[in-house]
C-alpha cells in the first residue's frame, strides 16, 4: 500500500507544533496542557483546508481546547469530545461567552472574615493528596472550593473553579513531568494560596474583558462532551477534523492530570482507575476496551514488536500497549472517517516513538491504518523532531523522533 511521502515543514509547522507560543496569550493560557500545540498550527490547517466562517470541525481528542478555541475566534463551528472530564470542563469554560460584570460581582464572595467554615466539602481518600498538599494548603483549597460551590450561576462557578484547578500545582509538592505527576517538595504555606486564587481570578477576568472588547468572540457554536474516540455519536458530518491523539510514549494523562481530576471530578479511586483502563492504550495501565472488526494489523507492527522485545525494556507490558495502541487508533480513525464530509480533511498530530533504541515509525504506520478506513493520506508533514526521554538518551544516546501531521481525505 502506497503511504504518501514525507514532506519536511519545519520552518511553517515546526514552532507551531507545541503550545509554548500560547503562553502568553489570553484565555489560551489559562491552563495550558503540555502534551498539546498552538492555536497557530489550527489556524494554518484551517487555511490549508480553506475552511471558512460557518463550518464544522471536530476534534475527538479535545485536550485544553485549543481547537475549539481558535475555531471559536475565526467564526467557525466547533465540537469536541475526550474521555477525561477535566479536558471536556477546560475546553467548555475556556470556549464560553462571559459577561464581566457577572464574574466581577463574585468576587465579593471570596472576603475572608475570621476563621474557615466549610460544610460538606472535602477530597477523595486517595493518597497522592495526602503527599500534594500540606494540611494548611489542603484547607484554604477545601474553603475556596466550598465558597466556589456556593455560588448558582453555573457558568460563573465553573470559571471560579478552573481558576481554582489552575494554582494547584503551584501550590503542592508536585510538579508534571513528562508522563507523570513528580513529588516535588516545595515547602508551599497556606497563606499562599488565597492571593494565588485572587491573582489568577483577576487575570482570567481581565482577559475575558479583553476579548470581549475586541469582538474576539464570535456567534459560532462550541461544545465539548465526555465520550470516548473509538464510540463517539454525533449526527453531524464535519467539514474537517483537527486533532491530536496521545502518542504511544506511556504518559497517562490520568495520572499527569491527577489533582485536577480528584479535586473536582472523581468521587474515589476506583473511579480515577477506571478513567485509567478506559483511556487509549497509550500507556500500559489502559486496557483494552473495544473489538476491532475489519482491523488488518501492518506487518510492520510485529517486525517492530521483534526488535523491541529483543532490545530490552523495563516492562513487560510495553509490546501488548504498542500493538493495542494501533488497534484502538484503527476504530478512533474508523469514527472520524464516518462522521467526515466527503473530500473533508483531517490535521492528526503525532509524534514518533522509540523503544529500546528501537524506531517506531508512528504516522505511517497510522497514514495505513487510515486507509483501511476509507481515508485516503494526501500527504505527511515532518514539523519538527524531539529528542529521546532522559533514560533512553543515557544508554542509546541522542536518537530524535520525528513529530508530523498526518492530512487525510476523504474520498
Amino acid at each position: 500500500m502506497a503511504i504518501a511521502p514525507l514532506i519536511m515543514k519545519t520552518n511553517e509547522y515546526g514552532p507551531l507544533i507545541s503550545p509554548f507560543s500560547d503562553r502568553g496569550k489570553p484565555i489560551y493560557n489559562w491552563h495550558v496542557f503540555k502534551h498539546s500545540y498552538s492555536k497557530g498550527l489550527v489556524e494554518k490547517l484551517i487555511e490549508e483546508f480553506k475552511l471558512s466562517k460557518g463550518s464544522w470541525v471536530l476534534d475527538p481528542f479535545c485536550g485544553s481546547g485549543t481547537t475549539l478555541l481558535a475555531c471559536k475566534e475565526l467564526g467557525i463551528n466547533s465540537k469536541g469530545f475526550d474521555i477525561l472530564p477535566f479536558s471536556v470542563f477546560l475546553s467548555n469554560v475556556k470556549t464560553r461567552t462571559y459577561e464581566p460584570c457577572k464574574l466581577r460581582q463574585r468576587l465579593k464572595n471570596f472576603n475572608r472574615n475570621g476563621k474557615l467554615t466549610v460544610k460538606n466539602t472535602y477530597l477523595p481518600d486517595i493518597k497522592i493528596i495526602e503527599k500534594a498538599f500540606s494540611n494548611d494548603v489542603k484547607d484554604e483549597l477545601l474553603y475556596l472550593k466550598y465558597k466556589i460551590n456556593m455560588i448558582r450561576d453555573l457558568k460563573v462557578r465553573d470559571f471560579y473553579m478552573l481558576g481554582l484547578l489552575s494554582i494547584l500545582e503551584s501550590v503542592s509538592n508536585t510538579s508534571k513531568a513528562g508522563g507523570f505527576l513528580r513529588i516535588d517538595e516545595k515547602n508551599v504555606s497556606g497563606k499562599e494560596v488565597y492571593p494565588k486564587f485572587l491573582s489568577k481570578v483577576e487575570v482570567m477576568i481581565q482577559d475575558v474583558e479583553e476579548f470581549n472588547d475586541n469582538s474576539k468572540f464570535t456567534n459560532a457554536k462550541v461544545n465539548a462532551k465526555i465520550s470516548d474516540s473509538r464510540r463517539f455519536s454525533t449526527k453531524r458530518k464535519f467539514d474537517a477534523i483537527i486533532t491530536s491523539p496521545p502518542y504511544p510514549n506511556r504518559h497517562d494523562y490520568t495520572r499527569i492530570y491527577g489533582l485536577e481530576l480528584i479535586f473536582n471530578f472523581v468521587g474515589d479511586n476506583d473511579e480515577l482507575k477506571q478513567i485509567r483502563y478506559d483511556t487509549l492504550r497509550s500507556h500500559v495501565e489502559a486496557r483494552k476496551k473495544f473489538k476491532s472488526n475489519g482491523y488488518k494489523k501492518p506487518s510492520t507492527i510485529d517486525e517492530i514488536i521483534t526488535k523491541v522485545k529483543k532490545a530490552g525494556l523495563n516492562n513487560s507490558k510495553i509490546p501488548e500497549m504498542i500493538e493495542g495502541y494501533f488497534e484502538d487508533m484503527y476504530l478512533s480513525l474508523l469514527q472520524m472517517q464516518k462522521h467526515l464530509k466527503k473530500n473533508g480533511k483531517i490535521g492528526l498530530v503525532i509524534s514518533n516513538v522509540r523503544f529500546g533504541g528501537v524506531n517506531i515509525p508512528v504516522d505511517e504506520i497510522l497514514a495505513e491504518i487510515g486507509e483501511q478506513t476509507g481515508l485516503s493520506t494526501d500527504i505527511i508533514f515532518v514539523a519538527r523532531y524531539r529528542g529521546n526521554s532522559a533514560q533512553q538518551m543515557k544508554k542509546f544516546k541522542r536518537k530524535p523522533s520525528r513529530e508530523s501531521i498526518i492530512i487525510w481525505k476523504n474520498s
